[in-house]
Parts: structure tokens; C-alpha cells; sequence
């Protein structure tokens, strides 16, 4: 990695549960998202950034975020974080505003931006982006035509080739994207709710999926199912030249 290059470590949908409360698919969240952290710790030590991708906690309440937010405690990286259909979007800005981690939506390393949007429908398990979101979205990337841009919401504006999954794809997805083709600097879109790895291209824009840092769905599959993979999160680089790597990286456990 050269001295230029920003790095940006991903993790999504921890599902963090409070302490007595039923258990998500009977999977230990706490204990993969130790691991993960634990990994970043060790391995990322040199990134710029941390972002969390929606569905923080499994059930939003105040001590399932401070939970959270203390697995989160050991890392010294900027944290940014963005909710999923699982979380309360006050709740959460205010319980990690408490804790010190930034609650804005933009974050800015020349030449790069990172925009994070809030796809969040409470209630809902699928997403939509409101018309503020979209005009958030608009007017920031028109203000900012020559940073290179990347953006990151949790629900997912195409197909991953899973029915059940596919269900609950963000609903405006053509509204999203066709203000992404107006603008030639966007170079990546990031989401979780996957719970898989998933990669393709459209224009020229790289379209990336995350697993999550507990349990994985199974791709390509018409109903729920629970894939063997491990915990994992995604580390991106982002180039001077505009110019985006990336790799999921799987715990051996």
C-alpha cells in the first residue's frame, strides 16, 4: 500500500444482542464481533477509517448500542456508522455520539468521499432512500465533482440472484442509480444486509455486497439459508488515482 493510498476497513451487520435476550439464529454476535475487532486490531492497524454498514444491534435499544460501542472501544480509527432495517437511526447517532464516534454523514480525504446515506424504513426489512436522502445525495456529489466518491448505504440496489434476499432490495433502487449516472467520479458503492460476499460492475462504478461479522447467507438461494462461511470483514484501498482494491478477509476459526 503506498503512503497515498486511503484504507478502509468495513464491518456490517453485527447484530449485536443484549445480554439475556434471545440469540440470532442461535449465533454468538458478541463473540465473532471480539474476533473481528480483535483481527482489525492486529492486521488493520494502519487504516484510515472504520464503517459500519447497518444492523448494528439485533433488537434497537440503548444498552444493545452501548454494547456495541464497547466491543468497538479497542479500536483507534476513526469509526463511522450508518443504520440497517435493524436499528433506530436517533438512537443509534445518539448512543455512538455519546461514545465519541462521528455520527456526520460525509467523510472527506482528498482526493476521496465517503457518503453514507440512510436507507432505513423502520418496520420494514427492505429499504428505501427518502427524498432528502436522494437530494443529500445529489447536491453533495454535484459540490464535489473532484473528489473521487464512495457510497455507502445497507440495503443492497440489485439483484444478488436471491429471491428471499431480493425481497427486500432497496425499493428506489432506479432513483439511486440514476443520479449515480450522472456523475462520473463515483467509483464505488458499498452495502451489507447480504450477510454474503458479492461483487459486480455497472458503468464504472464497482458494486460491492459484504459478509457479515456473525453468521452468512447462503448465495444464490431461493429460500433462507445459513452458508458455512465464517465471520469476515472488508478492506478497501482507495488509490490517488482513482483507482479502488479491495478484498473480504475471513477469520480461520
Amino acid at each position: 500500500m503506498t503512503a497515498n493510498t486511503i484504507k478502509i476497513i468495513q464491518i456490517t451487520d453485527t447484530h449485536i444482542i443484549d445480554d439475556g435476550a434471545p440469540s440470532f439464529n442461535d449465533f454468538d454476535t458478541t463473540a465473532s464481533l471480539h474476533q473481528v475487532v480483535e483481527k482489525i486490531r492486529e492486521d488493520e492497524h494502519d487504516a484510515d477509517c472504520v464503517l459500519l454498514t447497518g444492523d448494528l444491534v439485533h433488537d434497537a435499544t440503548k444498552s444493545s448500542y452501548q454494547k456495541l460501542a464497547d466491543l468497538l472501544s479497542s479500536l483507534t480509527t476513526p469509526l463511522l456508522s450508518l443504520p440497517g432495517n435493524h436499528d433506530l437511526p436517533e438512537l443509534m447517532d445518539y448512543v455512538m455520539g455519546a461514545n465519541g464516534y462521528d455520527t456526520g454523514k460525509i467523510f472527506k480525504m482528498e482526493p476521496w468521499l465517503i457518503i453514507l446515506l440512510d436507507s432505513c424504513v423502520i418496520g420494514e426489512h427492505s429499504g428505501d432512500l427518502a427524498d432528502s436522502e436522494l437530494d443529500f445525495l445529489r447536491s453533495t456529489l454535484e459540490s464535489n465533482r473532484t473528489s473521487y466518491c464512495l457510497i455507502a448505504l445497507h440495503h443492497h440496489p440489485v439483484s444478488v440472484h436471491s429471491s428471499w434476499m431480493d425481497s427486500m432490495i432497496l425499493k428506489n433502487a432506479e432513483d439511486f442509480l440514476n443520479i449515480i449516472d450522472e456523475f462520473e467520479h463515483v467509483r464505488g458503492i458499498i452495502w451489507g444486509h447480504i450477510h454474503q460476499e458479492f461483487k459486480t460492475m455497472r458503468n464504472k462504478v464497482c458494486l460491492l455486497g459484504s459478509p457479515s461479522t456473525c453468521l452468512q447467507f447462503k448465495p444464490k438461494s431461493d429460500i433462507f439459508a445459513v452458508d458455512k462461511k465464517p465471520p469476515a470483514y472488508r478492506k478497501l484501498e482507495l488509490l490517488e488515482d482513482g483507482t479502488l482494491k479491495t478484498e473480504v478477509i475471513y477469520l480461520l476459526i
